[in-house]
């Protein structure tokens, strides 16, 4: 088959988030029967079309590179060749413009059949209805979730049911340079082994007073925006980490202020650098960064990427867990990227075949090869495993050992995706010494009550 057509861009670009353009959207199939009635009335037409040998139509949109493009193109190609009466047509604007196209798209009842997301918005979407819930494809074995990692599958639930499917995992890690460590003379704990925040802190403070100076410990983390999630969930009531029993932002002033406090203790002692210095490093590409430089030995990014820091670079990069709260509690959030289906498709039958073959294909995975993540298969990671760079395979893991430790998954309440960037940007405020931290606490719980109370509307 020919290569898989992709749709020009939409002229009118929405800039409204989902959440101010919810009363537009299509209701449930709870709700409202005429969805589902659709969705049979398109299945006996695509039975007449395939009789016929008119081809049926399913849009698919993803976030896409050029690089990326490809690997999606080859597999949809591998599906039409099984399929010859599908023609798929896709969509694959960049990040930015991807988040803006579906909220469009969504709010106008016009979304892709299937359409991929992250974890990071099921509760923004699925509050809204406009995602159909996959449990019968699943029972049906129409996705055939068997010898699946359970953690996994369950970064696609909202509200006990299935939504998306994982199409690759990931979640925060420590990365290590172990040969700078070890000519420094100091040795790294164990992989399996927990260490407290303040015991980290410790570690990090030991490791400047060996250093020259313009190199640090560690990178500061006061901007990333993944690892303040880690922070809250172990300072927070299980089950309550988003929202507390009233709606309201669950995390306390105490544990916002303590994630502040975290790092300005950090850079007070030297173990981190001034917010000028940081924001420098931070600017540059992975591969021409402060860890591959060798201008930090500790840092802490998403384990998907490991095979791109440590490619970069001749050092051995070593993989530890995130530091678990003084508490002792882990804090780790597996982040899925994932197919779903939009309640509005007409050949959500269609599309529940199209994401099975994608995620369970052999060749199809073999294409795939870890581009957004782990597969959550476990047959598939086996399959991967032989001819695997190594660190994924390390990264495989990493993710897997952390899926039984860490708590379960709660997809994030309406409103609450958003409050991380306000975090991040109270924190710069906090580094160059405007806010204190008591101060950014207070304001973010205020401004997190207020987009919550408005995404509740």
């Amino acid at each position: 088959m020919g290569r898989s057509k992709k749709l020009l861009a939409l002229g009118i670009v929405c800039s409204l988030l989902l959440g101010g353009c919810g009363n537009n959207t299509q209701t449930s199939t709870e709700s409202s029967p005429e969805p589902k009635a659709a969705t049979e009335a398109a299945s006996e037409q695509n039975q007449e079309k395939a009789e016929t040998g008119e081809k049926e139509t399913l849009r698919v949109a993803w976030w896409g590179t050029t690089t990326r493009d490809q690997l999606y193109y080859q597999i949809n190609d591998l599906f039409m060749a099984e399929h010859p009466n599908v023609e798929i047509v896709t969509e694959s604007p960049g990040w930015n413009d991807y988040w803006t196209a579906q909220s469009t798209a969504f709010a106008s009842g016009s979304a892709a059949d299937v359409v991929q997301f992250q974890s990071n918005q099921i509760g923004e979407y699925c509050s809204k209805n406009v995602l159909a819930p996959l449990d019968d494809y699943v029972a049906s074995g129409t996705i055939n979730l068997d010898n699946w990692n359970e953690g996994f599958v369950d970064t696609g639930r909202y509200n006990d049911n299935l939504y998306m499917v994982s199409l690759g995992m990931t979640a925060q890690a420590l990365y290590v340079n172990e040969t700078f460590l070890n000519e420094l003379g100091m040795e790294l704990w164990p992989e399996e082994e927990d260490i407290t925040w303040d015991e980290f802190a410790d570690y990090l403070n030991e490791v400047q007073s060996k250093l020259e100076a313009d190199t640090y410990a560690g990178l500061d983390i006061y901007t990333n925006n993944d690892l303040v999630w880690v922070w809250i969930r172990e300072n927070c009531e299980e089950g309550y980490e988003w929202l507390d029993k009233d709606g309201n932002f669950a995390p306390s002033e105490e544990t916002l202020a303590s994630w502040y406090e975290y790092s300005n203790n950090l850079r007070k002692s030297g173990a981190f650098a001034n917010v000028e210095w940081t924001q420098e490093w931070n600017s540059k590409a992975w591969e021409e960064g402060p860890l591959v430089n060798r201008k930090v030995l500790f840092y802490f990014a998403n384990a998907n990427q490991y095979k791109t820091y440590q490619n970069s670079m001749e050092d051995t990069l070593a993989i530890r867990k995130v530091p678990v709260g003084n508490n002792g509690k882990h804090g780790d959030l597996l982040i899925t990227s994932a197919f779903a289906i939009s309640e509005t498709s007409k050949n959500k039958d269609l599309a529940a075949e199209y994401i099975n073959f994608f995620v369970n294909n052999e060749e199809a995975q073999k294409i795939f090869n870890m581009e957004l993540g782990v597969p959550a298969s476990m047959t598939i990671q086996e399959l991967l495993e032989p001819d695997a760079d190594p660190s994924d395979v390390a990264a495989t893991k990493y993710l897997n050992m952390i899926s039984e430790e860490a708590p379960p998954f709660i997809a994030k309440a309406p409103g609450v995706w958003a409050i991380q960037n306000e975090i991040s940007s109270v924190a710069e405020q906090v580094a160059v010494g405007n806010l204190t931290p008591a101060d950014a606490a207070k304001h973010i719980k205020e401004i997190a009550n207020e987009m919550i109370a408005e995404n509740s509307n």
